[in-house]
């Protein structure tokens, strides 16, 4: 009866389609667009961070900073994680050429993955030095030093009354790393006990830990957290994205979902005009005993049946969307940005499809409850009359 109801007003419906599949496909595209730009950037980083690896820093208490000690890199290691604890300072030379020196293990090297490119790797307690990719080429151009060749550098540390006093070390450039597309590109690194000899340090500034696989990263962040330092990993980065492009998505389905309201004022539009066009019909289902109920599904299947033909028909259009979206986005993104390549703009799941079905499907009963009302509260008695 719905069916052939909604037949016999043919454009009518159309129109109502037309207005309810328009609003779905342009919340199916927009969220398959803010799907593909997050499940872009997760690929990534997955591809191009190492999920199994946890960087540890000094923790913060609201009195003082919780240094890393030998002892809590003692724990660390008995929990059974691989640990590379490590020094950083700044060193500048003569040439007023800054850099970072690194004081490292070979747990360290092997939990970065660090390979040589071309020399050797230092040898404990001496003045070698490896430098990066970048910052080798860097003292290549401007100190004109390469592998075999003293570097002068010189290293400002602080007394206990905070007076300056600068150190001079001549190390000696034994190596370069394979480029690694990390911040060691632009590092140099020593041996950890010459390193802390150097800076005159007796605690860490911070530890690599490295788990068998990511799944273990959570469980063996908490045991590091309760020692009161602080925790970064690759991990914290997706789920940052996974945040902020979810809030991104949400906003712009809401604002690219606003002509769905037209599609269900359209409905609500069309049932009240519907229920004064059927009049005598409801009086005469109210006369032979129809209940409120009865006229309610009447109404309501009607709807019902719009809903999904509209999220249907939308979803199907919503994928059109996507497509042309992804086939003349992506080549513009990678040419004006310069981007990478990637395989997809648009991301299009069965989430995305029910989630544009099931808003459809809402919308349209929600916008006919008010004409399904309306037509309860005729009264039979004048509707009848009309006949």
């Amino acid at each position: 009866m719905a069916l052939r109801q909604l037949r016999t007003k043919k454009v009518r419906t159309l129109l109502i389609l037309l207005g309810i599949s328009v609003g779905v496909a342009a919340v199916v595209g927009v969220t398959s667009l803010g799907e593909g730009i997050r499940v872009n950037a997760v690929d990534e980083i997955q591809q191009s961070h190492d999920l199994t690896l946890i960087e540890v820093s000094p923790g913060l208490s609201s009195e003082n900073i919780i240094l890393i000690t030998e002892s809590k890199v003692r724990a660390i290691r008995e929990s059974g994680y691989a640990v590379a604890p490590y020094v950083k300072d700044a060193y500048v030379t003569q040439n007023k050429t800054y850099f970072e020196v690194n004081g490292i293990s070979a747990e360290y090297m092997d939990a970065n993955n660090l390979k040589l490119e071309d020399g050797m790797w230092f040898e404990e307690g001496t003045y070698q030095i490896v430098l990066g990719s970048d910052i080798g080429e860097k003292f290549s151009k401007i100190e004109g030093t390469e592998i075999g060749n003293a570097i002068d550098a010189r290293i400002r540390l602080y007394g206990e009354e905070g007076r300056a006093v600068d150190k001079d070390i001549a190390f000696m450039i034994i190596g370069r790393l394979a480029p690694t597309g990390t911040k060691a590109d632009d590092q140099a690194f020593i041996d950890i006990n010459m390193a802390k000899k150097l800076s005159e340090k007796d605690v860490y500034d911070g530890i690599m830990v490295k788990v068998d696989t990511s799944s273990q990263a959570p469980a063996a962040r908490a045991e590091i957290e309760r020692l009161d330092l602080t925790c970064f990993s690759a991990q914290d980065e997706i789920d940052s994205i996974n945040r902020i492009m979810n809030g991104v998505t949400l906003v712009l389905g809401f604002f690219s979902g606003i002509s769905l309201i037209v599609g269900g004022v359209m409905i609500i539009n069309t049932m009240i005009v519907s229920v004064y066009e059927r009049t005598r019909e409801i009086g005469i289902t109210k006369s032979i005993g129809a209940s409120e109920f009865d006229i309610i599904k009447m109404f309501l299947s009607e709807c019902i049946i719009i809903g999904i033909l509209g999220g249907i028909l939308g979803d199907m259009v919503g994928v059109v969307f996507s497509f042309l979206i992804d086939r003349v986005g992506k080549p513009m993104l990678i040419t004006q940005l310069g981007i990478g390549e990637f395989d997809h703009l648009t991301v299009i799941n069965m989430e995305i499809l029910m989630a544009g079905f099931l808003i459809s499907l809402i919308i349209s009963v929600l916008s006919g409850l008010y004409p399904a009302w309306r037509a309860t509260k005729l009264d039979p008695v004048k509707a009848l009359r009309q006949l």
